[in-house]
């Protein structure tokens, strides 16, 4: 099973770029709510949405946003690895930001009303939002919302004593007479999400080289980095190579004797292998994949260049090869892990809810779908769990139309047979109402 993306930026006229970049810090200060705010009521009277229902309540989104999120974190600048997914799509101004934003304000709506709502620490106690824990919080709360939907009364805040210690609860319900502790949590594919997060990164190193220097056509270069074990801590510990090998690529040039020119060697371990040349070459498009095509997971990246009329673009490419039953492997051992997690609880029954989401963004997170629905190994997960738990997947993913959902429960549907039911009335999809409280 290979995946792939494709990631690109551009400039056009460096030197005028060059001049704008060095002069950022005197622009006036941005609040990223009301930069989305405008530019969404933009796109909303050009594609004429004025009645579409997700774009209807857009001043009460902002406004459930605004009451919600300090004007401080709104106007700090937002750095690249900054903790909060929220501020993110905030900052990134999609058109199809509405549907997320649609939930968020719905949820923090319901927030609001829950008695015990600082149970989901959003919050910290010297009153700054928990940007950190805030994407996983806010899935818990939506399991919660979505319980509600069908008549139930979601409890939180609650523990259980587990070899002498209070162990916390996500949620516990009761259900027919049958108590069921609620495990919430999300499944990423942390590889994957390193590998779009680095070469996120490869890409601005490539933007801002074509800003910073007036580069030669000789000095266009192309490369890849392809890793050789699934392993993220690979592609965390790689990035100062990719920069010392830009570096050393022009250096190469700028410092060359004798019409001598030194490019870096090939560097290759028995975990990663590493290679900058000039573009001229045409290997990008010719040779990398072939050579790279049976690695876990690698990254080619260029620069290409009008010089005519001044214009770079850069350029990545991100593949990851795996199996489908590796990847089926990965989510059982989650649920495994959740299952020992709990391996104490004796008040009533398990369940274990799973998000599989991508919501691609500037955010490191989310990005790539770790599996999908037809992929799924359902006699695997029945014999991980073999009756201890019930085990809901919820999928999500974000396109330009809308959300998708789908939901997969597993599970002994005879034990399990009331919850079940009540599950299959569960409508994931969520829109601010706006309904004063």
């Amino acid at each position: 099973m290979d995946i792939f993306w494709y990631i690109h930026r551009s400039a056009i006229g460096v030197t005028e770029i060059s001049g704008i970049h060095k002069n950022t810090q005197l622009t006036l200060k941005m609040n990223f709510l009301e930069e989305w705010y405008n530019s969404l009521q933009l796109f909303k009277w050009q594609h004429v949405l004025v009645n579409d229902p997700h774009f209807r309540n857009i001043e009460g989104i902002r406004d459930e946003l605004a009451a919600f999120l300090p004007a401080e974190d709104l106007e700090s600048p937002l750095m690249k690895n900054h903790d909060s997914w929220l501020l993110h799509i905030l900052a990134d101004k999609q058109p199809n930001s509405i549907y997320l934003l649609n939930e968020v304000a719905e949820l923090l709506r319901l927030y609001k009303t829950l008695p015990d709502h600082h149970c989901y620490n959003l919050v910290q106690k010297n009153g700054r939002i928990n940007y950190k824990g805030f994407n996983e919080k806010l899935f818990e709360l939506h399991v919660n919302y979505l319980l509600r939907t069908v008549g139930l009364d979601p409890q939180i805040g609650k523990t259980y004593l587990s070899d002498g210690r209070h162990k916390e609860i996500d949620i516990l319900m009761a259900l027919n007479g049958q108590i069921y502790n609620v495990e919430i949590t999300r499944y990423y594919d942390v590889f994957t999400e390193e590998l779009l997060a680095y070469a996120t990164d490869v890409v601005g190193h490539l933007h801002r080289t074509t800003i910073n220097r007036t580069l030669m056509p000789h000095e266009i270069f192309s490369g890849y980095m392809g890793f050789k074990k699934r392993d993220d801590s690979l592609i965390r510990q790689s990035k100062e190579l990719f920069n010392q090998g830009v570096k050393s690529f022009l250096h190469g040039y700028r410092s060359a004797k004798d019409n001598v020119i030194l490019h870096p060697a090939k560097k290759e371990t028995d975990t990663y292998v590493f290679n900058i040349e000039p573009t001229f070459s045409q290997h990008y498009e010719k040779h990398y994949e072939e050579l790279l095509h049976s690695y876990p997971g690698y990254i080619k990246f260029k620069i290409e260049a009008d010089l005519k009329t001044n214009k770079f673009v850069a350029n990545a490419f991100v593949a990851t090869n795996t199996t489908v039953a590796d990847v089926n492997k990965r989510l059982v051992t989650k649920i495994r892990e959740k299952l020992a997690q709990h391996k104490t609880y004796k008040e009533g029954n398990l369940v274990i809810v799973l998000g599989i989401e991508r919501v691609f963004s500037s955010f490191s997170n989310n990005r790539a779908i770790p599996i999908t629905q037809k992929d799924i190994d359902a006699r695997a997960i029945h014999e991980e769990i073999r009756g201890r738990a019930a085990v809901v997947l919820l999928f999500k993913e974000l396109n330009p139309t809308g959300i998708s959902y789908q939901k997969m429960v597993l599970g002994d549907s005879v034990w399990h047979h009331d919850l079940f039911q009540v599950i299959e009335r569960i409508n994931p999809n969520i829109r601010y109402l706006n309904v004063q409280t």
